[in-house]
């Protein structure tokens, strides 16, 4: 039988064995110093490699071949790597690749990656927290990774713009933030979020227990009838994969217009011609030199003739444009971070008065509430479930707060505990409150909703 062998990987045995004539000890280099040397050597030899590597196939494989040449000439080796490919495959990904998160950024598994500093990395699964063993190799090496991947969103991020929200990849978002605004020592924080594209499925919410039949097609019957709503909850609650169910459910022959900061929402349709075949309009927002906001965005869908506006998240001053749109016969849906159902309406007032509108506290709720009259509060379990845990409708103001109905809650009769103390299952129901009122049942009749669907919720 005949054995192949790599003359690369010969020369780079007899480079570990032997001392060059300064002195230097090739089984004694430590991969920091191997990296450094050849990151040093290309960066000054041969950058326009290192920088092509992102958008071309070949020029990847030429600075590998570059990083193997300079390995040999200079005779360099780490002795935990038995072969010349394994170092340079390890030193291409820290120069050209994002290191140590490489493999957990490409596993759809993950859902977050959060770097608190250099040496500290979590992974968040769906049913599981992991700290990592393996760290970037310093706080420098932490911010060119930081600094790469916000790149590849079209952002940049400096000691100048030091907090930066980009993209990796569609579908992946970043948050950053890097010295003057953080410790230096810590080379830079970030939490990266993975949406999934897979919109999860009526079936499913119903086995998991997220939601029932009736708060389905209640929502439905709202989306599709020119009932604009807000989906609120905190952090992973599942908002986003939400808000593209219920944009799933609208009809086909319904001219949909969302704003993202990323690609998140998966609802164009296509069929097996490759043509979408639901009316979507998909615009994403632009950071940096001339950026393009989501008040910009949102002000430009109103020359569209849209029938649903979805700002897919509300953060500051679009929220009182969103409002003017609802009040104006545009369907709104949206998500927000909030604690509770009236809390959301408190918060989507704190955005509007940022703005500086001259309006009072007052009169800016009712204009709310006239905008987007439901809301849906998201909860995360304590046993991981993420469950819809109020449906409400806003009715009025009375001194200053709204009041409004629970037409839908979710009530908790048990918590399951483990020996350690922790509860792993949560027993609960989801259970029809109150009937909608009279003025939101009118509104659904005026936007078309038939009457045999609607005495299903009367």
């Amino acid at each position: 039988m005949t054995e192949f062998f790599n003359i690369n990987d010969l020369i780079y045995n007899v480079n570990a064995g032997i001392s060059d004539d300064m002195g230097n000890d090739g089984k004694h280099s430590t991969y920091k110093e191997v990296l450094d040397k050849i990151r040093h050597l290309i960066s000054q030899n041969h950058s326009s490699e290192l920088i092509n590597v992102l958008y071309s196939e070949t020029a990847g494989d030429k600075l590998k071949n570059l990083i193997v040449r300079y390995l040999n000439q200079n005779r360099l080796s780490v002795s935990d790597c038995s072969s010349i490919s394994e170092l340079a495959d390890r030193i291409y990904e820290d120069m050209a690749g994002f290191g140590v998160l490489t493999k957990y950024i490409t596993d759809t598994e993950v859902e977050e990656i959060n770097i608190n500093s250099w040496n500290s990395i979590e992974v968040i699964y769906p049913d599981k927290i992991i700290m990592l063993s393996e760290t970037f190799i310093n706080a420098d090496d932490c911010m060119d990774k930081i600094k790469k991947m916000v790149w590849l969103g079209g952002s940049i991020i400096d000691g100048s713009n030091p907090k930066v929200d980009s993209f990796i990849g569609e579908g992946i978002r970043i948050s950053a933030i890097i010295p003057p605004c953080v410790d230096k020592k810590t080379g830079g924080v970030a939490s990266i979020r993975r949406q999934k594209e897979n919109v999860i499925s009526r079936s499913l919410m119903i086995k998991y227990g997220s939601a029932t039949d009736d708060e389905l097609d209640f929502l439905s019957l709202c989306v599709n009838n020119g009932i604009s709503l807000a989906i609120a909850g905190s952090t992973g609650s599942g908002k986003t994969t939400d808000l593209g169910y219920l944009l799933k459910n609208i009809d086909n022959n319904k001219r949909i217009y969302t704003i993202e900061d990323t690609r998140e929402l998966n609802i164009a349709e296509i069929n097996e011609e490759g043509r979408m075949t639901n009316r979507v309009i998909q615009t994403v927002t632009k950071d940096g030199v001339n950026p393009v906001t989501m008040d910009d965005l949102l002000k430009e869908a109103l020359r569209f003739h849209p029938y649903a506006i979805i700002p897919a998240e509300m953060r500051g001053k679009e929220a009182l444009t969103a409002v003017e749109a609802g009040r104006t016969g545009h369907t709104i849906i949206s998500t927000l971070h909030a604690n509770s159902a009236t809390d959301a309406y408190n918060r989507i007032l704190s955005m509007c008065v940022s703005t500086g509108v001259r309006l009072s506290e007052s009169k800016l709720l009712e204009f709310i509430l006239e905008a987007m009259p439901l809301i849906l509060f998201k909860r995360q379990l304590p046993d991981g479930r993420r469950i819809y845990d109020e449906i409400f409708e806003g009715i009025k103001i009375e001194n200053g707060r709204v009041q409004g109905k629970t037409l839908f809650k979710y009530a908790i009769k048990e918590n399951i505990y483990n020996d350690d103390g922790k509860i792993v299952q949560v027993i609960g129901e989801h259970r029809k409150v109150n009937r909608m009122s009279e003025q939101l049942l009118t509104r659904l009749r005026y936007g078309g909703a038939s009457e045999r669907d609607l005495q299903r919720f009367v």
